[in-house]
């Protein structure tokens, strides 16, 4: 995920929803600056930050709703001359921030239209969708069309977002999504051999899988001390560690002697 996202984002991963979630009093409606494609990342970050406060559930016009929706279909990367974020990122980015019903309403429908991105990058803006929904006052509400994404039989087809539905899903308390996250945790080990994977494996699963530890770690209560680049035995043990606390009774069952 981009710096941008990740800093305007990162309040979503660090903690987990309370019971109770918290009801939001609505702010003033903002409308998107003319320039909001094109500005420096910088003074688009100071923008969406002064913008919507963590404080506020802060609407959008519809205008400018139909405008975001339709960017977020747009991978182009083409700000300022420059190679920078994708389009569809700083729209995930303004609707994350915003924490309003339609605004999640929005990034759901894109999810679900279960895109394949064409190169690397081009994935960006629906990870950085998935994220911005654990940020939402009641992420249960939203998080829950995010399962089949994540674990039905129609997953999306790409990892990086897939991965990052489920994290969102398990944020939400969604535990079936438990199983893939462990999956991809062992992705390139021997124990992910027995696998039977419904994903394909990429030479490039470094994000996917720090992503999926962080996520496990983060419901278990337990610090991340997972490492993409340890070694096979670590990367086994730790995704065995969590596999312990997460799904204590499955592994118990896998462990126990087969009676003759």
């Amino acid at each position: 995920m981009c710096v941008l996202c990740s800093l305007l984002l990162a309040g979503c991963a660090s903690t987990k929803p309370s019971e109770e979630p918290p009801s939001l009093p609505r702010g003033p409606v903002v409308a998107l600056p003319a320039d909001w494609k094109t500005s420096a990342p910088a003074a688009f970050e100071a923008w969406v930050l002064a913008s919507f406060p963590e404080d506020r559930a802060t609407p959008l016009g519809k205008d400018d709703l139909r405008e975001l929706q339709k960017a977020l279909d747009d991978v182009s990367t083409a700000l300022d001359g420059e190679r920078r974020d994708p389009l569809a990122v700083r729209a995930a980015v303004v609707l994350g921030r915003s924490r309003y019903p339609t605004s999640a309403s929005i990034l759901i429908r894109r999810l679900e239209k279960r895109v394949a991105g064409t190169e690397r990058w081009t994935d960006c803006g629906d990870t950085t969708a998935a994220a911005a929904l654990a940020r939402f006052p009641d992420p249960r509400r939203y998080a829950q069309r995010l399962v089949p994404l994540a674990a039905g039989p129609r997953p999306h087809p790409d990892l990086e977002v897939r991965v990052e539905c489920a994290a969102t899903a398990l944020f939400a308390g969604f535990t079936e999504v438990i199983p893939f996250l462990l999956q991809v945790l062992r992705v390139d080990t021997y124990a992910g051999k027995q696998d039977r994977r419904d994903f394909a494996v990429s030479p490039s699963t470094t994000w996917a899988r720090a992503r999926a530890a962080e996520a496990l770690s983060l419901y278990a209560g337990v610090p991340l001390t997972y490492r993409c680049e340890g070694s096979i035995a670590h990367r086994e043990e730790e995704a065995a560690k969590l596999e312990a606390l997460l799904l204590p009774a499955e592994t118990a069952s896998s462990a126990a002697p087969v009676s003759r």
